[in-house]
């Protein structure tokens, strides 16, 4: 019983330790996110561009495998966010989800097969 008071008595008067706070070592240093910010949404191939390169970085070794589903998302994302006058964080973020959910993988040929003819003629109304 002595040992295991012995053991014990350096956990008790140890230092409390603090939990990590992701590095900031004062509240007023950490950089603020802004959930105002607007903007307006880009061309479409411009659009599509940017969402494609987020798409596959993030797809890594399997990007080319995963490049129509990934069209499809960024085309779906586009069409969420095209009537909005000023998109906002929260915007992209509730389109990028709302989009993510209809490619699941037991819905993912048929929201392919509903995107890509639409991605096409996009980019080629935009070329005209």
């Amino acid at each position: 019983m002595k040992r295991l008071l012995l053991l014990l008595v350096p956990l008790v008067l140890a230092d409390p330790a603090i939990a990590f706070d992701g590095g900031w070592h004062d509240k007023e240093e950490k950089p603020e996110l802004s959930t105002d910010q607007s903007e307006t949404l880009a061309k479409y191939s411009e659009f599509h561009q940017s969402c494609m390169d987020i798409q596959m970085t993030m797809w890594g070794e399997v990007a080319e495998l995963m490049e129509d589903l990934a069209t499809a998302h960024c085309y779906c994302e586009y069409t969420k966010l095209e009537d909005l006058k000023s998109i906002t964080w929260a915007d992209k973020n509730a389109a990028d989800i709302e989009c993510a959910n209809q490619g699941t993988i037991s819905k993912k040929e048929a929201f392919i097969w509903w995107a890509l003819p639409l991605h096409r003629q996009r980019l080629e109304d935009e070329q005209e």
